[in-house]
């Protein structure tokens, strides 16, 4: 018989996710964020620097306990031997114990914490008249302080007396004339008084929990609000797409490291923004404007004879302009998007005489036309003088293509903002105030609707007395104009003549 193959069915089973699971997930994730991690450490390590203070102090308390405990109880001895070295009230000396005991035992009361008893060795015990913290007169003090005592010295000894801790400061007491010796005996609470302490720690301990709880509390409202840009930042990196970069991280007020961060995060958004808006700018100009002449070169390549000559001859003509037309493009859309870059312009001092003089002798070749300078302003301005001759030699050829033969196009620059409107005299300092530099013409002029749109890339003016252009130029002296902070603007008269101007900052670019 052949074996029979047993199927294994895997089941999957979905647990549906209660309220619970998600409520201790939402913990979780806010127990793993920074602000609780912040918030936990600085508590930790106050709860810390509060601890060791409370410990130290306790410490230090039970210390400086034990050695004012000492002192005290030493001081009843003391008090004792300056009575037999005075004597007795009224000047006798001290002849017996007991009179010694008598009249030591009237004198000074304790403290508050502190009892007294003296006995002689065989005799009586002798107690104040008054009630004392701690009852000395038992069985089990007189027994300890007869075992404990040492001939002529002191010794301390700490006891439990009714459940209570007592330090015993045990005297031997001798007159020294063969008669028999006795003991005194000072005593100190000193456990009440260190249970005071420890409760005085437990009252530091509680306030330093409630100091705890408040500083917890205080933080979690303040570091919420500190940390708002940041889970801002978090939902902004959640929803930032490469297709929608439009998402910006709202700023709370304030100048402080998190909300600054915020502000360089936007900013960064806002390049890369403007550097993918370029790109696909230039992809899409790219691909709108090479469509033409590619259609023109396949077309004439399908429709090319080879046997003909001529017909070769003419599509390599037309063939070849469209390719010089096709780099021309190109050239001029990588420039507008290497407009943006940092590096687009750099700025040197230029003379502004000396400048106009050299793009003017560049530009007159450019058509059969009135060329001329209209005004010499004198000074030195900061600009890139290849992005400048390129921007003048862009707005030249714009007015050659809106002019005739014996029209005139005039070059031109002045300061503003200056007393007088003129530079100061020399070249030796900047010049203060802002340049104009305008290219003039007295052609066809450009009809108010067209002056809305002209800047925009690929937009042509209605009249033009030549050949068009590809649409890009006035961009591009646009984009030349905002490199250097500036800007350019248009002055147009239909039939009159039309005044571009570019506006560059005089001394700070």
């Amino acid at each position: 018989m052949t074996p029979r193959t047993a199927e294994t069915h895997k089941v999957s089973v979905s647990v549906p996710t209660t309220p619970y699971r998600q409520a201790w997930s939402g913990v979780r994730a806010e127990l793993r964020t920074v602000r609780v991690r912040v918030l936990a450490t600085v508590l930790a390590f106050l709860a810390a620097g509060l601890l060791v203070t409370g410990v130290t102090t306790l410490a230090l308390d039970l210390r400086n306990l034990n050695s004012r405990v000492n002192e005290e109880l030493l001081l009843q001895s003391a008090r004792l031997q300056n009575i037999v070295e005075q004597g007795v009230p009224g000047g006798g000396p001290v002849t017996s114990l007991d009179g010694l005991f008598t009249v030591f035992l009237q004198g000074d009361a304790p403290g508050r914490y502190e009892s007294v008893m003296a006995t002689v060795n065989g005799g009586k015990t002798f107690l104040p008249a008054a009630a004392q913290p701690s009852n000395l007169a038992t069985p089990q003090v007189l027994e300890t302080v007869r075992a404990e005592h040492l001939e002529n010295s002191t010794v301390f000894h700490d006891m439990s007396l009714d459940g209570r801790t007592v330090r015993l400061a045990i005297t031997s007491v001798s007159l020294g004339d063969g008669s028999p010796g006795g003991l005194l005996v000072a005593a100190n609470e000193i456990g009440r008084q260190r249970e005071q302490m420890i409760a005085s720690f437990g009252t530091f301990a509680g306030a330093s929990l409630a100091t705890l709880l408040l500083a917890g509390a205080v933080g979690f409202a303040v570091t919420g609000r500190l940390f708002v840009p940041v889970r801002r930042l978090r939902q902004a990196t959640e929803s930032i797409t490469f297709e929608d970069l439009s998402t910006r991280v709202l700023i709370p007020s304030g100048d402080d490291d998190v909300s600054q961060l915020a502000t360089d995060f936007n900013r960064m958004l806002d390049r890369l923004e403007t550097g993918i808006a370029d790109q696909r700018q230039f992809v899409d100009d790219a691909s709108h404007e090479l469509r033409t002449p590619l259609t023109i070169i396949g077309g004439h390549l399908q429709l090319l004879q080879a046997g003909d000559p001529k017909d070769v001859s003419e599509t390599q003509v037309l063939l070849l302009e469209e390719l010089d037309r096709m780099q021309s493009l190109v050239d001029e859309l990588l420039l507008l998007a290497r407009s943006g870059r940092p590096d687009f312009v750099r700025l040197d001092w230029i003379d502004a005489d000396s400048f106009l003089e050299a793009a003017m002798e560049r530009i007159k070749v450019l058509a059969d036309r009135r060329w001329q300078i209209e005004s010499m302003p004198g000074g030195q301005f900061r600009a890139d003088r290849n992005r400048l001759t390129q921007a003048v030699e862009q707005l030249a050829a714009n007015a050659v293509q809106a002019t005739r033969r014996h029209d005139v196009i005039s070059l031109g620059a002045a300061w503003t903002g200056t007393s007088g409107g003129t530079a100061p005299t020399g070249h030796q300092e900047p010049s203060p105030g802002d340049i104009e530099i305008w290219v003039a013409d007295s052609g066809c002029g450009i009809s108010p609707a067209d002056q809305e749109r002209i800047f925009d890339r690929f937009a042509r003016a209605g009249v033009s007395r030549g050949k068009e252009g590809s649409g890009l130029g006035l961009p591009i002296v646009k984009a030349i104009a905002e490199a250097h902070s500036g800007t350019l603007r248009v002055i147009s008269r239909v039939n009159e003549g039309s005044r571009f101007v570019l506006s560059l900052p005089g001394g700070t670019a």
